[in-house]
């Protein structure tokens, strides 16, 4: 039993060696404990400018969506292009064939939220940017 213990002395002995030589405080596989984080740089939103304004989305006063084709448009402007291009008003992204009606251009519930992340992101990029540059210097 003596020359046992010794020899399960000398493996974790070799397995601590191990560890830290080659994995310095991260687990020896298959003793890991995997958290999965989850993170998007992307942005959810089809069209970052509005196609009748030009003005950026994160801008527009009262953005509205298609709900066919999903690009974001303001309101007023929208609303407009719709009155005044009967009977079929299509899309005015180009290549988008949609028919845009009055019923299903809204503000859905994540529009204003989408929005929101883009501005901070927006935000935080500038942010970092500054740093960036500050150090430069």
């Amino acid at each position: 039993m003596h020359l046992v213990e010794k020899y399960c002395g000398i493996v974790k002995l070799l397995h601590n060696l191990l560890q830290n030589v080659h994995h310095a405080c991260q687990p020896m596989p298959g003793e890991e404990q995997e958290d999965i984080v989850m993170t998007s740089t992307q942005n959810n939103l089809l069209n970052t400018k509005c196609p009748l304004t030009g003005k950026p989305v994160t801008e527009l006063q009262n953005p509205i969506r298609c709900m066919d084709c999903k690009h974001i448009y303001e309101k007023e402007p929208v609303i407009h292009y719709i009155s005044t291009k009967k009977p079929h008003p299509r899309c005015p992204v180009a290549g988008c064939p949609n028919i845009l009606q009055v019923g299903w251009v809204v503000c859905d519930a994540l529009l204003t939220i989408e929005i929101d992340e883009m501005r901070l992101a927006s935000a935080t990029n500038i942010n970092s940017t500054m740093v960036e540059d500050f150090y430069r210097s």
